[in-house]
């Protein structure tokens, strides 16, 4: 940790370790989907070009609560994530809280903060942001067991130096403690996940989303090797409870609705790129997929609005379109559904994949 960092940090970081209790909230952060204007002031740069070292520095973060009041509040910067820390201009990153600044405010029971940035200086970077963020909200029409994300407006301001200030979109996600509370569960860290121990509804919605995007980079049933499950899945139980265990999907980066320039599929996935679309549910689900159907064409009109945001590019915009209406064919013609679908299940022995090789070499398939 950076040496001009507050001795006090020291003292609260270990409330931040897993499996500490914490103080009941609302979340009030969450609670919003208003866009949040904010200063990130930090040696930007030099995080940047250190960014694999995952190094920690000091900052402030600035912004504007909603009686007017002007806040400015320390912040530990750091960079976080795998596929994006290696192929993105800007890598992803966290912010840790000091409680007892950010006690009386929008931020407040805020220990740690996933910020998804614009991974690139082109126009395409800031459509992939947009997009990632309705992927987000539009897993929260289907169901209220996924994570919330509030977008803000970001200027990352230089300490070290002089800078023509950019303000940059990017959003922050509900930390797994809070999703739990809000949820009236807890996550839990087991090595792997049985089926019969799944929610068949939930984990039914959560594989035709994930179908709906064109994701196959997530596990359901192990991680990768010598982690926890589940691969870009968070698991979350009932106190003591073996069964009716829901996965909460997070990072869709790799899905083919958004069809980032660094996207690809396992390379034992039988699609050559992520726009293929490719079902990876169990053929137990099957018996459940008629419901999960009809909740997706109830709810329709909410996700496409949810998807589609007025910030993308028009001509991202009526790709995205096409995408989401050739999903709704498919789920809707009996001869697709079952060609596509159903006969594509995974039996009860399938193996899960190994997250999406990362490689500064890897080009896009053509």
């Amino acid at each position: 940790m950076n040496s001009k960092l507050k001795p006090a940090f020291c003292a609260w970081a270990a409330i931040l370790l897993p499996g500490l209790p914490g103080n009941a909230s609302s979340a009030p952060l969450f609670d919003s989907e208003e866009t949040l204007d904010v200063v990130l002031e930090a040696p930007i740069r030099k995080l940047i070009r250190q960014r694999k070292k995952e190094p920690q520095f000091a900052g402030t973060l600035r912004y504007t609560e909603s009686s007017g009041e002007e806040r400015a509040l320390a912040v530990v910067v750091t960079t976080r994530g795998r596929s994006r820390l290696e192929m993105c201009d800007f890598p992803p990153l966290k912010l840790t809280f000091d409680p007892d600044e950010t006690r009386g405010t929008l931020f407040e029971d805020q220990r740690g903060l996933k910020l998804v940035t614009r991974c690139m200086r082109t126009s395409s970077g800031a459509d992939w942001v947009h997009l990632e963020l309705g992927i987000y909200r539009a897993f929260n029409v289907i169901t209220e067991n996924s994570f919330r994300a509030r977008r803000l407006n970001i200027i990352y301001r230089d300490t070290e130096s002089r800078g023509r200030d950019r303000v940059q979109p990017a959003f922050i996600l509900e930390p797994d403690r809070q999703l739990g509370k809000r949820i009236g569960r807890k996550r839990i860290r087991p090595t792997q996940v049985d089926p019969v121990q799944m929610s068949a509804r939930e984990t039914t919605n959560n594989l035709l989303f994930q179908y709906l995007i064109s994701n196959t980079d997530f596990a359901v049933k192990r991680g990768p090797s010598g982690e926890g499950c589940c691969h870009n899945g968070r698991v979350f139980a009932r106190p003591g409870e073996q069964r009716d265990w829901i996965i909460v999907p997070f990072d869709f980066d790799q899905s083919g609705l958004i069809n980032t320039n660094y996207a690809l599929p396992d390379e034992r996935l039988p699609i050559l790129r992520v726009t293929s679309r490719l079902y990876r549910g169990f053929c137990w689900q099957n018996e459940t997929l008629p419901e999960s159907i009809g909740l997706f064409n109830e709810k329709r009109a909410e996700i496409e609005a949810a998807l589609i945001s007025p910030e993308v590019s028009k001509r991202r915009t009526r790709r995205v379109q096409k995408f989401i209406d050739r999903f709704y064919k498919t789920v809707n013609d009996p001869r697709e559904l079952q060609e596509q679908i159903l006969d594509k299940c995974r039996g009860p022995d399938s193996l899960p994949l190994r997250e999406s090789p990362v490689s500064a070499g890897y080009v896009k398939t053509p």
